[in-house]
Order: C-alpha cells, then sequence, then structure tokens
C-alpha cells in the first residue's frame, strides 16, 4: 500500500510531450504496464488486447461490455464514458487510490497482475479521461497537476459518504476533478440513473467540500438529455447553463453538506431510467495547494404513489426572463436591488418549505419578504443574516455559505402570489468597474431558490378528537390521468371502494380483503373511461366509512 506524500517519478511524463491528448496518454500507461505478456498477442488476458493503435485500443475498450460475469451483473461496460464507478478498466487498476474499493473479489485480480499497481498519477490520468468522457480526441487534464498532487501538493480528499442501502436508495458520486491554487471551476454532469421502475425521491443527504460554492440536482425532460455529451462538461458561458436550464427541471441548490428530508406525504418523482444533472461550483482559494473537487450524494427513494404531493423547485431571478439585467456600478455601497414575485390578475397559492439565496461575493445583504396588497413589504420571511441551517442570527450575511431555511412540515409558508413575495440583495462595490451577471464568482447573481407543494400538508395535522381531519387521501387532486387513494385499517377486513359521479350513479366498485395498516389504492381515468368533473371517493368497511371528492380534467 502506498503512503502520501509520494515523490513521484512517471513514465506518464517522459513520454507527455509527445502525447498530445489524454487518451494518448492513457494509452502510454497501458504500453508500459500492461501490453507485455499480459493484454496483447493472440490470446490476450480478458480478451482484450491493449497493444494495436490508439484507434484500435478505443474500440477495444469505450462501450464494450466485459466477459467478466459479476462485471456485467454489475452493469459496467470495459469503458463508460463519463462513469468511472461503472468502468471495469477503473476497477482493474484503481488499487488503493479510493477508501472506497472499486474492485470485488469475484470481479478477479487487480492490474497490473503480479505487479504493484500503477503510480497514483497514473490511475488518477485513467479516472479523468473517464470521467470527462473518455474521447480520442479532447486534452481534459494536465498530467503534472496530478503528478503534484499527489507527490504532497494537494489538499486532503473529502470522506465518502456511506452509501444507503440498496433497498432504500443509491449514491451518486462526482468527481473529483482537480484545480490548481486560486482557480475557479464550475462543471455539468449527465448522470443516468438507470432506474428499473418510477420512484419516489423523500431525502436527498450531501456531502461536498467545504469551498463549494453551490451543488445543484436537475432533472431532465424525457429524452432531453440526448442533446449533451456524457463526462464532465465546463460551464464557460451563460448560454451553456441555459441549455440544462431550459432542457430540465431543478429540484434543488446546496451551498453546504446537508441532509434534506422532505415534509411526510411529499417526494420528488423520479420516472423509470430518469437522467439527472449535477452542476458543481468550486473555487480554490489556497495559494498553494491543488484541490481535489467532489461530492456524495444519497438518494433516498420509495414505491411511486406513496407521496400525496410532488415536491417542486424555482428559481426567482432578478430580471425575471432576463437575469443578465442585474449590473452593479462601480464605486457603490450598500446599493439595493429588489425584485417581486406577483401575479395580481391571477390567483394561485404555493406551501413554501424551502428557501435560499445565491448571491456572488458583492452581496452584503439578502432578505425576502411577504408582499402586501399595496405593494410594499410585509413579514420578513427569509434572512440572509442567520447561519447556514437558520437556526440563528450571526449579524451579517456570507454569500459564500447562505442559509438554507425549511419551514415546519404542519406550518408551511402558505404564499398567495396575487400578493406575491419582495426579494431585495444588497451589493457593494468599491472597485471602478461595473460588475455584470455572470457565472463566475466574480461576476454577480441574484437569485431565489425555493421548494414548495400546491396543496396543503395534511399528514399528521390532528383535530381535537385525535383523528386526521381526513383520513382517506386523494393524490394529485385534481387530476388528468390516475389518482391514488390512501387511507388506513385498523383491522384485517374486507373493503369496497366505490367512485360515484355528480348524478350519484356508481362508476366503479371493488372489494378486497386489507390487513391492519397503511393501504393504497389507483383508479385510472382513461382505463374507467371517466368522463372529467366531479367524484366522490367512498371507502367502506365494517369499521369505517370515508368519503372524499376528486375533481377530474
Amino acid at each position: 500500500m502506498k503512503l502520501l506524500p509520494i515523490v513521484l517519478v512517471s513514465t506518464m511524463l517522459a513520454t507527455s510531450l509527445t502525447a498530445q491528448t489524454t487518451f494518448e496518454k492513457v494509452k502510454v500507461i497501458f504500453d508500459n504496464n500492461c501490453t507485455t505478456g499480459c493484454h496483447s498477442g493472440s490470446s490476450p488476458d480478458g480478451q482484450l488486447n491493449l497493444s494495436g493503435s490508439a484507434a484500435e485500443v478505443f474500440a477495444e475498450l469505450a462501450n464494450v461490455a466485459p466477459i467478466n460475469p459479476a462485471a456485467v451483473s454489475a452493469g459496467m461496460k470495459l469503458v463508460d464514458p463519463g462513469y468511472p464507478e461503472r468502468s471495469f478498466l477503473f476497477a482493474k487498476v484503481s488499487g488503493d487510490i479510493d477508501p472506497q474499493s472499486h474492485l470485488i473479489p469475484a470481479m478477479g485480480s487487480a492490474m497490473p497482475q503480479n505487479q504493484p499497481q500503477l503510480d497514483y498519477d497514473e490511475i488518477e490520468l485513467v479516472r479523468q479521461w473517464i470521467l470527462f468522457g473518455a474521447d480520442t480526441v479532447s486534452d481534459y487534464v494536465d498530467p503534472q497537476m496530478l503528478t503534484d498532487y499527489y507527490a504532497g501538493q494537494g489538499m486532503p480528499r473529502i470522506e465518502p459518504l456511506n452509501a444507503p442501502p440498496p433497498t432504500e436508495g443509491f449514491q451518486l458520486h462526482y468527481g473529483p476533478f482537480f484545480l490548481r491554487p486560486l482557480t475557479e471551476r464550475e462543471y455539468f454532469y449527465k448522470y443516468a440513473t438507470k432506474l428499473t421502475e418510477a420512484t419516489e425521491v423523500h431525502r436527498i443527504e450531501t456531502f461536498i467540500n467545504e469551498e463549494a460554492h453551490h451543488t445543484a440536482l436537475y432533472r431532465y425532460y424525457p429524452e432531453a438529455d440526448t442533446n449533451f455529451l456524457p463526462g464532465l462538461r465546463p460551464v464557460t458561458n451563460v448560454l451553456v447553463a441555459a441549455g440544462v436550464y431550459y432542457t430540465s427541471d431543478i429540484m434543488g441548490q446546496w451551498p453546504n453538506s446537508q441532509d434534506l428530508v422532505l415534509p411526510e406525504g411529499t417526494a420528488f418523482n423520479f420516472s423509470q431510467d430518469v437522467v439527472v444533472d449535477l452542476n458543481y461550483h468550486i473555487p480554490n482559494y489556497s495559494s498553494d495547494s491543488i484541490l481535489a473537487a467532489e461530492f456524495y450524494m444519497n438518494v433516498y427513494t420509495q414505491e411511486a404513489g406513496t407521496a400525496q404531493q410532488e415536491m417542486k423547485s424555482a428559481p426567482m431571478y432578478y430580471g425575471g426572463a432576463n437575469p443578465t439585467a442585474l449590473t452593479v456600478p462601480g464605486n457603490t455601497t450598500d446599493s439595493i436591488y429588489s425584485f417581486e414575485t406577483v401575479e395580481t390578475d391571477t390567483s394561485y397559492t404555493w406551501y413554501i418549505w424551502s428557501m435560499m439565496a445565491h448571491t456572488h461575493q458583492l452581496a452584503t445583504d439578502y432578505q425576502i419578504f411577504r408582499r402586501n396588497p399595496d405593494g410594499s413589504k410585509g413579514d420578513n420571511v427569509y434572512n440572509g443574516h442567520y447561519n447556514p441551517t437558520y437556526t440563528f442570527d450571526t449579524g451579517a450575511y456570507d454569500w459564500q455559505h447562505p442559509p438554507f431555511r425549511t419551514f415546519d412540515d404542519q406550518e408551511l409558508l402558505e404564499v398567495d402570489f396575487s400578493e406575491g413575495l419582495i426579494h431585495e440583495a444588497t451589493y457593494s462595490n468599491p472597485t471602478p468597474n461595473t460588475v455584470y451577471f455572470g457565472l463566475s464568482t466574480t461576476d454577480e447573481m441574484f437569485v431565489s431558490y425555493i421548494q414548495y407543494v400546491e396543496e396543503p400538508i395534511t399528514i399528521g395535522i390532528n383535530e381535537a378528537n385525535g383523528l386526521a381531519s381526513n383520513p382517506l387521501k386523494i393524490y394529485p387532486n385534481p387530476s388528468n390521468s390516475a389518482i391514488n387513494l390512501s387511507f388506513e385499517t385498523r383491522k384485517s377486513e374486507t373493503v369496497s371502494i366505490f367512485l360515484v359521479n355528480e348524478l350519484g350513479q356508481e362508476v366503479y366498485c371493488s372489494s378486497a380483503n386489507y390487513g391492519v395498516g397503511s393501504q393504497r389504492f389507483s383508479l385510472d381515468k382513461t382505463i374507467l373511461q371517466l368522463k372529467e368533473g366531479i367524484y366522490f371517493v367512498q371507502v367502506n368497511s365494517d369499521s369505517q366509512r370515508l368519503s372524499a371528492k376528486v375533481v377530474l380534467f
């Protein structure tokens, strides 16, 4: 086992002047370590010949299924572009570069076989090639930076987050990618979940670098991800960010490591095979050390149809559809900018669960208020002076680690958008230069991120008699497709479910035996050939009679 720091004299560096692309540099590693007696000739180990030309070796690796049954069972390819953890090649050469092993006994011995493992900078170069998309034409990373990092010039990597049990969810690992001192990077990372069925997400736990500015989770619209290549994609301008913004929903943004448990009865919806995108923006403030940027995200799931409501997210920008309208003139102090989110001619209500500010380094304050009917500021509902977990007032706004406020599950912030909200940020620009909207922390932003549901949460709300206000839950309601029923049975018995239209006519009936506990039942509008209108659901048994109204459209 290797110990850090290590002084490395890598064969990779000796040939880097002639190898121009990252893949060519990776192939040098193969040539020097893997082709003598193992992966060459007419009968190469694992039926993998790495001794051919660059084009031939790439064709042997990229998107090719391994012959090892355990690797196939794990869903691996020899090289899965964008996914080091799904690449059998990386599992075989990764050695002890990570605390978590990528190789299990059923996958055979580590490579190179019967030799010391590759140097850390060589292993890392293989990973970086895969992580950035594993093509043959790009030069993704400077090998010297990797050598310097593992020679002791780097900050320690974050500790892995323990993954949830497979029956409870899955883990996403992003990175690492590496930053020289006093540099800043932002990347998108498309991630195919390969979920075998639709599911609901009721908890998201993240563990990120302390230096991180933010991480964000996007959920692509169906098939929209095909416009984007696998692997890390640099965010070089606003158009790159807009490409994801207009093809996906943002599920949330996090400036700090957090464990977010959604209110009972709510969840994000994940379709089968949903593709998400993970965004990471991180500066390296160190003047002398290389930063390994990475994060872990645990996604906890439950059976589809469990939640009553879908949790939704929305960014609210200064400038609305044109966030680039934000400019901060030079030689200004405590300049207050504000915008309203209000629809005076439309009445709709959100029940807000969380709020978070997003600015860059010129911001000195951030506040959100209810908007009174006359347009004035009402109650303060978000105070940017609080600490990241919104537990106490620090007296100042920390733009790097703004507070993430959540409201009590049974006392969500009810906002009628015919009155709306007022968002207010304060900026100070002591330089003579105007600062404009932009993606770097030396540019500026003004965004409020909000997570909300569209109906009050009724689970756990009790009346004086100790019973839920309506123990029969119907969701979504109204609906244009299927509806889900949720109710409790206190004993094993026969339960009859009726659907009655506005004329009192029975349009559906079903009876079945149910055990004790929480019960769920679905009715599909299309299958039952139901017309638009108001219906009444009745759930009857010897011990109880429940009813509720549902609107189909």
